[in-house]
């Protein structure tokens, strides 16, 4: 081993060195897999790992994939636009739903991190009062200010789904250099240089004459100009595999080690030819009547409660794995005991076939489709089918499937079914300390420049500080959740930054002005309560004075009138009598006697009764007068309290009110809305900047460090 060799060991950190030596030798022949769906994203920072193999396995191979059996990210409401692509940030607006892998793209310190409207009402923004004084309302709210910062994706726009790895260059060539040159040019103003020689930062931060940094972007996007241009009728796939190695070496700084690029079109094809492949014999698991019910609970195990489809919610017969057919689309495969069904839009059946084994189903696969079909697994099912063969290299954090995976192989394993799957390796990265060493000054955007309290910074000092800042974020979310009212707010908003001191003096004084109004207005609704509560009094002792009259008549007055009724009644009875068939009959001379001396008694008696009643009636006058006397006293207590409420009414709505009400409300959206912005701004730095550590964006290192020492420290 070479004195160089030699110093390069010894700089691997120890696990690293643990790792590669112990699986070189329980695994001489594997070679080791990356894969990804962008090639503009993290996957060459795993060049990096070409340099340890060189050192600690020379005879190593990596095999630089291209995932392209994925459907190209699509937006439902975004079809039928004039073009087939469209270039988008991720927000939690109109974008929420975005998942583009294949497409997208990270300027310098960006990531998709979204501020959701649920994490910043978890951090204490009271949204829908936002919302309500935002020009536009939620939706324009949601879609201007949760952004994901320095992202950018693309995204199919055509009605029918499109596989990775049938996109077009000649169809997204120019949207994807848009989006190149976006991304480019956003980060060459983090170093005070453009893409076309007129940075916006040349002040506080100046790339040397001749600027490498610049000369670096250039050269990339000339190279996807270029062969975009030669090469109309490959795919995006193809370009992605053709930059891979050039990448890989840049990124890297020398050649890309013992490279070999693939695409998962290719690595999955399934045939008669591929099928024996040991990727394969998982699948088989899933077929052979031995098997199968223990490989489906196992997968079913696995992924109960995480959100992905049990085999049985894909329909009957269903495996958790996909067929692709060339310009026909994906769908799950189901084998049923007569029939197979391929999920794609519309399914497909072939009718009249048995499926045991993967050389049953190749055979009848490729019958169907040709040899080119591509049988993949779901995204638990994947790994498993390529760890049989190759070992996985994942960064920290990605793949978030894989938890479930092991799960899955957990439960394969202790039913008795043998696996024999190689390791997965992760590589940790330090990518924000690993800049300790790179000389250069960094312009900030806005959120890192408010977190690290500076419009520029050295690479050394963001290296050395990028973790406090966060720290200090995570500490401003706290703080601005702990504000519970508009006042404490703004008076914590004051305390920050002195521009937010007048704010702060004029949300008091408005205070003070209705609290005033409220004061005095208070007195008035006391005097208007009591006066209401006269009113209703004297309405009360109305009505019971009423009822009082009512019963003295049904007493006193009543039982006159009807001893009155009755005495008619009998004279009007005996002057027409009835004959023993009810028929009228004349009066003998001796009844009309008898009748006579009766009128004579009646009429009497009637007018007793008539002069009782006058004399009652005098006597009840009292009730009338009581009743007069609390209806006038109600009418006037209401009188008066209207007079107050309108009293009350006309200062609440006088001038000073009015513009003091104004100024709270226009304070408190303003207190509300920066505290909005603070949240989404904290949430960017320290998420933000916590992810892209675990997974840098690969050409960020020879753009801000063309000389290779930011590489040289991950």
């Amino acid at each position: 081993m070479s004195e160089n060799s030699s110093w390069l060991e010894t700089s691997f950190e120890a696990s690293m060195r643990a790792a590669v030596q112990d699986l070189r030798a329980r695994f001489p022949h594997a070679p080791f897999l990356t894969l990804g769906q962008t090639v503009l994203w993290d996957e060459p920072v795993k060049a990096a790992f070409c340099r340890v193999l060189e050192v600690l396995a020379p005879g190593a191979q990596i095999v630089a994939a291209i995932h392209d059996t994925d459907y190209f990210a699509k937006l439902t409401h975004l079809e039928n636009l004039n073009e087939k692509f469209a270039l988008l940030e991720h927000n939690d607006g109109d974008t929420r739903g975005l998942w583009s892998a294949a497409g997208e793209i990270s300027a310098l310190f960006g990531s998709e991190t979204v501020p959701t409207r649920h994490k910043l009402n978890e951090n204490g923004v009271a949204f829908d009062r936002v919302a309500k004084g935002y020009p536009g309302g939620s939706s324009a709210l949601l879609n201007a200010e949760t952004g994901a910062w320095g992202w950018r994706a693309l995204v199919h726009a055509e009605d029918k789904p499109l596989l990775a790895g049938e996109v077009l260059l000649r169809d997204i060539a120019p949207k994807l250099i848009e989006q190149i040159r976006w991304a480019f040019e956003e980060s060459l103003n983090f170093l005070g240089a453009s893409l076309h020689e007129n940075p916006q930062h040349a002040q506080d931060c100046s790339c040397p004459s001749p600027c490498e940094s610049r000369e670096f972007a250039v050269r990339v996007l000339r190279w996807v100009e270029e062969y975009s241009a030669s090469e109309p009728d490959a795919t995006l796939s193809d370009l992605y595999r053709w930059l891979t190695p050039r990448l890989w070496a840049t990124v890297r700084g020398t050649g890309s080690c013992n490279l070999q690029t693939s695409h998962s079109l290719k690595i999955f094809r399934f045939n008669r030819e591929t099928s024996p492949y040991p990727r394969f014999q998982f699948v088989d698991l899933f077929l052979n009547s031995a098997t199968r019910e223990i490989a489906r609970e196992a997968y079913n195990a696995a992924v109960q409660g995480s959100g992905i489809y049990t085999l049985d919610q894909f329909g009957e017969g269903a495996l958790p794995f996909d067929v692709v057919i060339p310009q026909r689309g994906r769908g799950t495969l189901r084998v049923l005991p007569n029939s197979l069904v391929i999920e794609t839009e519309p399914p497909i059946k072939i009718a009249d076939v048995s499926c045991e084994n993967v050389a049953q189903l190749a055979e009848i696969l490729e019958a169907k489709f040709g040899a080119d079909v591509v049988l993949v697994g779901k995204a638990v099912s994947l790994i498993s089918m390529l760890a049989r063969e190759m070992i996985f290299v994942f960064h920290e954090k990605a793949s978030s499937y894989t938890r479930l995976t092991q799960k899955m192989n957990a439960g394969l394993r202790e039913a008795g079914v043998e696996l024999n799957l190689h390791p997965l390796l992760r590589l940790e990265y330090s990518t924000w300390d690993a800049l300790a060493k790179v000389e250069t000054q960094l312009c900030l955007p806005p959120h890192l420049s408010r977190a690290f309290g500076t419009k520029s910074v050295s690479a050394r000092e963001f290296s050395a500080r990028w973790k406090a800042v966060c720290a200090e974020q995570d500490a401003v979310l706290a703080n601005l959740k702990s504000h519970r009212s508009p006042r404490e707010l703004l008076n914590f908003l004051a305390r920050e930054e002195p521009n937010w001191r007048r704010a702060a003096t004029d949300y008091g004084v408005a205070r003070e002005i209705i609290s005033g109004v409220s004061a005095r207005a208070g007195v008035l609704q006391s005097q208007v309560e009591a006066l209401r509560s006269t009113a209703k009094t004297a309405t009360q002792k109305a009505v019971q004075t009423e009822r009082e009259k009512g019963e003295d008549f049904r007493a006193r007055v009543l039982p006159l009138r009807e001893r009155i009724r009755d005495l008619n009644e009998a004279a009007t009875a005996r002057i027409n009598p009835l004959d023993e068939n009810n028929q009228p009959r004349k009066l003998t001379k001796a009844e009309r006697a008898q009748i006579g001396e009766s009128e004579k008694l009646e009429a009497a008696e009637i007018e007793s009764l008539k002069t009782q009643i006058e004399k009652l009636q005098n006597a009840r006058a009292h009730f009338d007068a009581t009743i007069a006397s609390h209806r006038e006293a109600a009418r006037q207590a209401q009188s008066a309290a209207r007079v107050l409420i309108a009293q009350r009414v006309e200062m609440e709505i006088s001038d000073d009110a009015k513009t003091a009400r104004e100024a709270i409300a226009h304070l408190e959206y303003e207190a509300e809305l920066e505290r909005l912005r603070r949240v989404r701004d904290a949430i960017s730095v320290s998420e933000g900047l916590r992810y892209t550590n675990y997974r840098p964006t690969a050409w960020w290192l020879p753009l801000v460090s063309p000389d290779g020492k930011w590489f040289e420290q991950l």
